[in-house]
């Protein structure tokens, strides 16, 4: 047997190993339940999915929802939605489903751009593979439904890098429109796709070896439509928007630039201690010289990258794969409160598991004898099933708000988000005692805060006690606040009061926040 098909049968025996180890890893998530965080807003009570009528697919492709643009990704909800109606399962097995198609595209990817380039190019490409699969920063993008936006923009960027990958080697132009076509899906499942252009050409200088800008000016135009309607969708309205200077200072961007980029890093190498929300900038507390360091520390470990190209030629191209493929979320335009999240390194983390299985493939075949190489070897395969194991235990995590939120409390006791969607949980399940104790902390960290008082008023008005209710939502009313469901919620409390000056007044006041006076 020729040293081809012992190649092609070791990659056929890698990738039903790769798919069997990263569905053990992720099976769990098949159980969990929907969350009370954006579960709702993009799923349960989506009228658009609910019904693929062509006035439904018209507004997924022309109107924002949930102030996103991303139609493929409300198309393919609606279509969970056409088989498993509101039941969980379905659409976690469509998740579920989706990675493990990216982790074999992540295997042939990478098999195919190391073939003539590397040694072990196929065991490289089964480690790079394992890694992406089985890491427990991939449970996030996997386990919650909503993230159904990662898997899907990544199976078709990935399907578009192969695809251009074979078009270099052919030339032929409907293999080019093919991939100009896969990239246009990837962009309307999620506008992190808008890194694409960016990344051909950093596979034209460092692989190719060729310069053809005019051939990515299709690319990059869509790159520009995508990012200036995602961009126009978060700066209008209510809801997660592009944060202002106000609120993350211009100074600490490009030190989020660094912090975000080494953060991942550091959980790629260290994947505990992960969380649903991490620090907002705020509680991070920096100052200008804070924001200095992050920046410098980005920049000594690119530098260093550069210094070591000659010895590890695939460095500086992974790197700046990882970088470019980072940087729609890696701090420079913040929005709503999440300036890290497990999620974002969903297709980055390729761009660290790469060459890593390159020096861990070169070091294991440049031992002296077998038993050397068996011990290697026994070492891999250890750190994969403890990968395994950690992301099966994150994927528990996952299994409903309650396990979610609890668990990012551990990690963060005064983490806001995790009080005001515990508050809204217990509410639902008719544990107002414990939803009034989430309330109560909520309003505590953020006396200001509208969710969490609007929360708390629930859980008091569904146990019964509106005047405490009235109490809580009290001081908006004293600020004039434009929800009407602050009003709403306190013309109904008045009403059941029989206060009738005060439940005309709370009326009032929320038909003009509905526009209706």
């Amino acid at each position: 047997m020729n040293e081809r098909s012992e190649s092609n049968k070791l990659l056929w025996l890698g990738a039903i190993l790769i798919f069997a180890l990263t569905f053990a890893a992720h099976v769990r998530g098949l159980q969990g339940q929907f969350v009370e965080w954006d579960d709702t807003t993009h799923i349960t009570r989506n009228a658009a999915i609910r019904a693929l009528t062509p006035g439904n697919v018209w507004l997924m492709f022309t109107h924002p929802i949930a102030k996103l643009y991303c139609p493929l990704t409300w198309l393919s909800f609606g279509v969970d939605y056409q088989i498993w109606g509101r039941a969980p399962f379905g659409y976690h097995l469509t998740n579920l489903l989706l990675h493990l198609a990216n982790t074999l595209l992540v295997l042939v990817l990478v098999r195919e751009i190391l073939r003539d380039r590397f040694q072990y190019a196929t065991a490289a490409a089964i480690l790079t593979a394992a890694i992406f699969g089985v890491h427990p920063l991939r449970v996030e993008s996997v386990a919650w439904a909503t993230e159904r936006k990662d898997v899907l923009f990544a199976f078709f960027y990935l399907c578009a890098l192969i695809t251009y990958w074979r078009w270099l080697g052919s030339h032929k132009w409907r293999t080019y429109w093919v991939c100009l076509g896969l990239f246009v899906a990837s962009a309307l499942s999620k506008s992190t796709a808008v890194s694409f252009p960016f990344v051909l050409l950093i596979i034209d200088h460092w692989l190719a070896k060729r310069k053809a800008w005019e051939e990515k000016v299709p690319f990059f135009a869509v790159s520009l439509v995508i990012a200036t309607i995602t961009l126009m969708t978060q700066a209008g309205g209510t809801g997660e928007t592009v944060a202002p200077p106000a609120l993350v200072p211009l100074w600490a961007r490009a030190g989020l630039a660094g912090y975000c980029s080494l953060f991942y890093v550091r959980k790629f190498f260290w994947p505990f201690h992960l969380s649903a929300v991490y620090p907002s900038f705020e509680e991070m507390g920096w100052n200008p010289v804070t924001s200095l360091g992050y920046l410098t520390a980005l920049a000594a470990v690119t530098a260093l990258v550069i210094a070591m190209r000659r010895r590890w030629p695939a460095l500086l191209p992974t790197w700046l794969f990882y970088l470019v493929t980072l940087s729609p979320t890696i701090g420079l335009i913040p929005v709503g409160i999440h300036i890290v999240a497990d999620r974002f390194s969903y297709l980055p983390l390729i761009g660290l598991a790469l060459p890593l299985s390159m020096a861990v493939v070169s070091a294991c075949f440049s031992l002296p004898n077998t038993a050397s190489r068996f011990v290697a070897g026994f070492v891999a395969v250890a750190v994969l099933a403890t990968l395994t194991f950690l992301t099966d235990q994150r994927g528990a995590v996952w299994s409903d708000t309650g396990t979610l939120f609890r668990n990012a409390l551990q990690e963060n006791p005064n983490c806001l988000p995790a009080h005001i969607n515990l508050t809204v949980w217990h509410t639902t399940r008719k544990e107002f005692d414990e939803a009034i104790n989430q309330g109560k902390q909520a309003v505590e960290l953020a006396p200001d805060g509208i969710p969490g008082r609007k929360d708390l008023a629930y859980a008091l008005i569904n146990k019964g006690d509106r005047r405490a209710a009235i109490n809580v939502l009290r001081p908006l009313a004293l600020h004039d606040v434009q929800d009407p469901d602050v009003w709403r919620a306190l013309a109904e409390c008045f009403e059941a009061l029989g206060d009738a000056n005060n439940a005309k007044l709370a009326r009032e006041s929320q038909r003009r926040c509905e526009g209706k006076l």
